[in-house]
């Protein structure tokens, strides 16, 4: 379940930074349809964040280095597309797309690395 769920995080994540970036490239400002791809993708990562403490009370028998590790991963995980957005906000150019495509890419590493410490540290 928690491959998974980092994987339809990751999918999405490049799916929507793809979109952002493809904004960019022909001159586009991030539009309400960017926003609001970006609470839905924001949405799925807290659902992500959610499981995996959840995982990490139920479950336990991780060491813990690996548990403040996985947090700290979340927590970047789940500010890094609101300052992504605010950064955006502030450039309502093309280049407010290049930042959400950032941003998008940035929660794409940050679940992948969260799915891999997960995966090596388990019980």
């Amino acid at each position: 379940m928690i491959a998974g769920l980092t994987f339809a995080v990751l999918a999405l994540a490049l799916a929507w930074a793809l979109w952002c970036a493809v904004s960019a490239a022909v001159g586009q400002a991030p539009t309400k349809a960017h926003r609001i791809g970006l609470l839905a993708l924001e949405a799925v990562a807290l659902v992500q964040a959610l499981v995996l403490v959840v995982g990490l009370v139920v479950l336990g028998g991780r060491s813990a280095g690996a548990v403040v590790e996985i947090v700290g991963y979340l927590i970047a995980t789940l500010v890094v597309l609101p300052i992504g957005a605010a950064l955006a906000h502030g450039e309502r150019t093309r280049y407010g797309s290049v930042v959400l495509a950032v941003a998008g890419v940035t929660l794409a590493v940050l679940s992948l690395r969260t799915g891999q410490v997960w995966t090596v540290t388990g019980a």
